[in-house]
């Protein structure tokens, strides 16, 4: 019999259960159902999760990673002040600590939406940075990118709830964008 692949799942609340009020409606538990049997779903997705907490010492197959928006959102006056190289650099060590442990794997990221929320033009620019980094790094690790924050522009009102969290809607459309990324690497 063959050994079951493994589905990694990093990151934050994108990835989660608990907003989307469906056992099993978050993006990850969608997206592990779609990849049927054969798959073994290691979800260490957490609410809250920022780049240091990231597990760095797991396996998988395929892996997905949601980071991102937690650091700016706790960390916002040290980055608007400081400019975003602090976070591309965090986050470009976090997913090559990632790739290193996983040379093989299939690894999706996904960027970080805007939220239901009127951002300052500092806000925004900040934003759009960090965002940039996101796709510049993992392209240089060889991930796909999962475009979050252009599928969800506009649609904010239904895909998130209390601001910044991915309702049902929101997180089918990041388990879809997870399915397109996957079907792209095979």
């Amino acid at each position: 019999m063959d050994q079951p692949r493994t589905y990694l799942a990093l990151g934050d609340s994108m990835s989660i259960d608990d907003y989307t009020e469906v056992k099993g409606g978050g993006a990850v538990s969608q997206f592990a159902k779609s990849l049927g049997s054969g798959w073994h779903l290691d979800d260490r997705t957490f609410d809250g999760c920022q780049m240091e907490g990231v597990p760095r010492d797991g396996t998988g197959d395929l892996i997905t990673l949601t980071i991102g928006g937690n650091d700016l959102l706790w960390n916002k006056q040290q980055y608007l002040q400081e400019g975003m190289e602090g976070f591309a650099a965090e986050h470009l060590e976090l997913l090559t600590v990632i790739r290193q442990r996983n040379p093989e794997a299939v690894l999706i990221v996904g960027d970080i939406y805007h939220p239901d929320a009127v951002l300052s033009d500092e806000e925004a620019a900040g934003l759009a940075a960090a965002n940039e980094a996101i796709r510049r790094n993992s392209d240089s690790v060889g991930a796909l990118l999962a475009p979050i924050h252009d599928t969800f522009c506009g649609q904010e009102a239904e895909y998130l709830c209390l601001n910044i969290e991915p309702t049902l809607a929101g997180a089918t459309v990041i388990a879809r964008l997870f399915e397109r990324a996957w079907a792209q690497a095979n």
